[in-house]
């Protein structure tokens, strides 16, 4: 048996110098690779095993590389993801600005721009994540990062008084779900969303957020909702033994006084430990079709990579072995989307 972490999905990166600062800190043992997007990279991973030479391809809210498992014969598909930060559903919910599905689902699926299952939608249909499903019994899949957005798994009829009254099926993870055969990490051995009573992040998976706990406008007298929105997702021969959101050890002073704390970040991180199975011969059931009723009048267009092809690299943690070049991967088209230029305030 072999248990393994993986690979360290992360987002805002704000530029290309980014991995290569944090691979000189963590030091020889250490490498990452960015989206190849250079104006504003956002996703990128880094790793203690080794990222394979032409392996990248990504969409416009996230990037794959093929990871060797260090000690073993075990490669790994890895998407590090991170969808469209506005219109956060929860927000809308909590606060009584929506008061019917359809409202909901507009800050979802938005028809003036691309949103969050559109970003999702441009994954599970992309050839190259398909042709990776059809080989994950024996290339385990993996889809981590900042969705942005609760599980479906998550707004029950049980406990929709902890959601502002809502009961909902969140669509980008069950669009990834319902299409990939994709398995939730967490969920997979925490499956009883009520286990949490009292919210202990631990076993309820919080991970938004370390800091943000009230309401800036309102002079921090209204809560901020809190949630579980980042994910590791899997297909393939591995199995989950422990899944947790992490912060380190010290304390979490919320804002405006976060000044002091340890942890740098407004997120939690998330940590899933695998166990190694051994690979499989039964044929993959394939990426099924999305349903219909997640494609709107962008139709065939919010499909496309917008990103232009462009050259990513891996980046080492020794400034001699920095930039060794990835393949290609992606078509330039024009499609309007509705992030920002920088993620200053990207959640």
């Amino acid at each position: 048996m072999v248990i393994f972490w993986l690979p360290t999905p992360f987002k805002e990166v704000e530029s290309p110098d980014v991995v290569t600062n944090l691979t000189l800190l963590l030091g020889d043992n250490w490498s990452g690779v960015h989206h190849c997007n250079s104006t504003y990279p956002d996703t990128g991973i880094l790793t203690k095993h080794t990222i394979i030479p032409g392996t990248y391809v990504h969409v416009d809210y996230g990037m794959h590389v093929k990871i060797q498992l260090l000690d073993t014969k075990r490669q790994i598909s890895f998407w590090s993801m991170h969808l469209d930060y506005r219109s956060y559903g929860p927000y809308a919910c909590y606060n009584k600005l929506v008061n019917s599905e359809k409202q909901i689902m507009a800050g979802e699926m938005p028809t003036t721009c691309t949103g969050r299952v559109q970003n999702m939608v441009q994954l599970v249909t992309n050839q190259n994540f398909i042709n990776q499903i059809s080989k994950s019994n024996v290339v385990p899949v993996i889809v981590a990062g900042d969705f942005n957005v609760p599980s479906d798994e998550d707004w029950t009829e049980a406990n929709r008084a902890e959601h502002g009254g809502w009961a909902f099926e969140w669509p980008a993870t069950k669009i990834l779900r319902d299409s990939s055969g994709m398995k939730d990490s967490f969920r997979e051995l925490h499956p009883d969303p009520l286990a949490d009573p009292e919210r202990k992040h631990i076993v309820s998976g919080i991970t938004w957020s370390t800091v943000n706990k009230f309401e800036k406008e309102w002079d921090y007298t209204i809560p901020e909702p809190e949630d579980r929105i980042d994910f590791i997702f899997y297909r393939g021969p591995l199995r989950p033994t422990s899944s947790f959101p992490y912060a380190g050890t010290g304390p979490l002073t919320p804002i405006p006084h976060q000044w002091g704390n340890e942890w740098p970040s407004d997120h939690y991180a998330f940590i899933t430990e695998f166990q190694d199975l051994p690979v499989s011969d039964d044929p993959v059931d394939p990426v099924k079709s999305v349903d219909r009723k997640y494609i709107n009048r962008h139709g065939r267009d919010a499909l496309r990579v917008a990103t232009p092809q462009c050259n990513a690299e891996i980046i080492d943690g020794s400034e001699e072995r920095q930039g060794r070049s990835l393949s290609l991967s992606g078509e330039g088209h024009s499609i309007r989307n509705c992030r920002g230029q920088h993620g200053s305030e990207v959640k």
